[in-house]
């Protein structure tokens, strides 16, 4: 089941490279209808197509051709079925121009004969001539019921054929587009005339060069700065700090006077000093007079 999985999951991608989007239109017919009656059908259809975006629908056709068996057993219950699908209004009157189910499905997703599922319709049926009327019709996903198991048939080769013409045509565009776009960039260039003369300016000079110097000159890399691994960063200043520095324009306020009362400051007594001409010099000029007075007594 798995793998059975992943290939209609591919199948899928090629298709919706031809148009198709979800929600995926699911045209059934009546046949399949009444033969998945003990069958979640919905259910099947989500996990063939993986995904839950889906839109079943049936015609007024394949409705009628139900209601043409209702005696027989299990009809009505399919009946009941088929009404909570999306009716697909084909336009076929009972009275004017009958069509048998078949004519009805392939005038619904073939509505010019152009052989082109226009609508993008993914058609479920049990009718094998169907099925092989449809493979013509490109692009159109085809599934049927076989041993309880839902089956997706393999792109047709007419759909196969239209896919691949469709990726060579958006390869070549690429490329063409890109040839195009460097032409007109040279056709700039030459009608500039500006850019043709630097070129061949350019031209010579790297004649010049090659013929005179075969080796390659040494590139000058200028001074070399400090290693900005070892260098401390800067430290980043808040707003805070900012605020706390003191401004240089900002004015110093001169100190209010203060009255006579408060003028009288405490005096300090200065020590003497020797060089002063204080009480300690005259201290020290009788000590070495006295000296001298005993040097002399002595003599």
């Amino acid at each position: 089941m798995g793998k059975r999985t992943k290939q209609y999951k591919k199948l899928m991608r090629s298709f919706q490279m031809l148009g198709f989007r979800e929600p995926y239109q699911l045209l059934m017919t009546s046949d399949i209808v009444l033969d998945t009656m003990k069958l979640d059908l919905m259910t099947l259809f989500e996990k063939a197509l993986s995904t839950k975006n889906l839109k079943p629908m049936i015609t007024q056709c394949c409705i009628r051709a139900m209601y043409a068996r209702n005696k027989e057993p299990g009809v009505a219950a399919a009946i009941e079925r088929a009404k909570t699908f999306e009716r697909r209004r084909c336009g076929h009157l009972m009275d004017e121009d009958p069509l048998t189910e078949r004519e009805c499905v392939m005038a619904v997703v073939d509505p010019k004969r152009r052989n082109e599922n226009k609508f993008r319709y993914v058609v479920a049926t049990q009718d094998e001539l169907l099925r092989e009327k449809l493979r013509s019709v490109v692009p159109t996903p085809l599934m049927y019921v076989k041993r309880s198991v839902l089956i997706l048939e393999p792109m047709a080769e007419a759909s196969q054929k239209v896919r691949d013409k469709e990726e060579k045509a958006k390869f070549m565009s690429g490329i063409v587009r890109g040839t195009n776009k460097r032409k007109r960039e040279e056709d700039e260039t030459d009608t500039d005339g500006s850019g043709s003369d630097d070129e061949d300016a350019k031209d010579k000079g790297k004649g010049s060069t090659q013929a005179g110097d075969d080796k390659p000159k040494k590139k000058n890399y200028g001074k070399k700065g400090p290693n900005p691994l070892a260098v401390k960063k800067a430290k980043k200043v808040t707003d805070g700090q900012k605020e706390q520095r003191p401004r240089k324009e900002e004015t110093k306020v001169p100190a209010p006077e203060v009255s006579g009362e408060h003028k009288a400051k405490r005096k300090r007594r200065k020590k003497t000093t020797a060089g002063n001409g204080g009480a300690g010099d005259k201290e020290i000029a009788a000590a070495v007079e006295a000296a001298i007075a005993g040097a002399d007594m002595q003599d």
